[in-house]
């Protein structure tokens, strides 16, 4: 990018470029982001601008897309690149992950199944499957060896798994006497994992071995598009579900004592939603005060009942060799019941950043 002129004091550095914006760069920031600051490889800064004194500019010379600063005390001079500048000149915004895709009941009809060993052995399918999943949130896996313990090899593909008192992984098959409804024949509504744990885990996974089921349906439901939906319909339960903190529990007497904190819907500082946590089985008894305790029961009905319309889901039914992933703070999950049959499914938990991670490194292999 090219620049048509240059202005300073010796607290700011004002660049007009030839679109004709401007860039308005602070003396501080500027000796804080200086190229000859960043490690060649890895990027990680070399000091500590809190080791150094307050600067002020003092001499700026401009040559093709170069611009070379001179800073006072200490005399250091460092070369900026024309077109780096340009790609802060806005607000200096932290990039980030690309906006969520919200969906609904229409993304039925967009299942895909991707390939486990065309993953296993091209970088480039494994790169579009892991984008799908950072941005629909769920992924979809075929063709899956229905060995035990398979679903940690599937991990690797991207990741680590994330150990709990749970352990690796879990089995999701009926049982005799079951520690959680996930071991039952019954049906279970939408939810999240674990919101009983600080952090949550970021991704589930599960992997079919058995299913001869009469039903036992997977079903999911993007939170995020049903809390967008919450926030244009109704501002107020949108509000109260995203300051108001619920208390989540597991208690087992002879391995865990789990507790967590949090608003059923999280925001960041721009109030975009980053994560849900909604699983009325661990919820512990609401502790508002009387002015909002109503209201927020109607804010609570309100998601529930959203987040269970046939319009919100997705379903379908995983065979022997399927798997499914999703992320755990985004997109909720249930099945129908069912009453004969076997059907057993392993699981995993990972988490997100190491997903992220490799489809940056993919990307700047291509």
């Amino acid at each position: 990018m090219d620049v048509t002129s240059i202005t300073h004091d010796s607290q700011w550095l004002h660049v007009t470029f030839t679109d004709g914006e401007v860039g308005k760069f602070y003396v501080q920031w500027l000796r804080d982001n200086v190229p000859s600051g960043r490690h060649l490889e890895r990027g990680q800064r070399t000091f500590d601008i809190n080791s150094l004194p307050e600067h002020k500019l003092s001499e700026i010379s401009h040559v093709a897309d170069q611009i070379t600063i001179t800073f006072d005390p200490d005399k250091h001079i460092d070369t900026f690149n024309t077109a780096w500048l340009y790609s802060h000149k806005d607000s200096f915004a932290p990039q980030s992950n690309p906006k969520p895709i919200l969906w609904n009941c229409n993304e039925q009809s967009h299942l895909v199944f991707a390939n486990y060993q065309t993953l296993k052995n091209s970088k480039k399918d494994l790169h579009t499957w892991l984008c799908h999943i950072r941005d629909y949130g769920y992924g979809l896996l075929e063709n899956v060896p229905t060995e035990p313990e398979t679903v940690l090899r599937v991990v690797e593909l991207f990741g680590y798994v994330r150990n709990t008192n749970y352990g690796k992984l879990f089995e999701v098959r009926a049982e005799s006497d079951p520690a959680n409804l996930a071991f039952t024949k019954l049906g279970i509504g939408m939810h999240t994992d674990n919101p009983y744990r600080d952090p949550v885990p970021g991704l589930q996974l599960l992997h079919c071995l058995v299913n001869e089921s009469d039903g036992g349906d997977n079903q999911l439901v993007d939170g995020f598009a049903v809390a967008e939906k919450i926030r244009q319909k109704n501002p107020k339960a949108f509000s109260l579900l995203a300051t108001q903190p619920v208390q989540f529990r597991y208690l087992d007497k002879d391995s865990a004592d789990l507790e967590a904190t949090s608003p059923l819907i999280e925001t960041n500082s721009d109030g975009e939603v980053t994560a849900l946590r909604y699983n009325s089985r661990s919820a512990q008894t609401f502790t508002f005060s009387h002015e909002i305790m109503a209201d927020y029961y109607d804010a609570y009905r309100l998601l529930g009942e959203l987040l269970h319309e046939p319009e919100a889901r997705i379903e379908f039914r995983l065979t022997p060799g399927q798997l499914m992933i999703f992320d755990n703070q985004r997109v909720l999950h249930g099945r129908s019941s069912y009453e004969e049959g076997t059907r057993h499914l392993q699981g995993c938990y990972a988490d997100k950043d190491s997903l992220h991670s490799l489809i940056r490194v993919l990307e700047a292999q291509q």
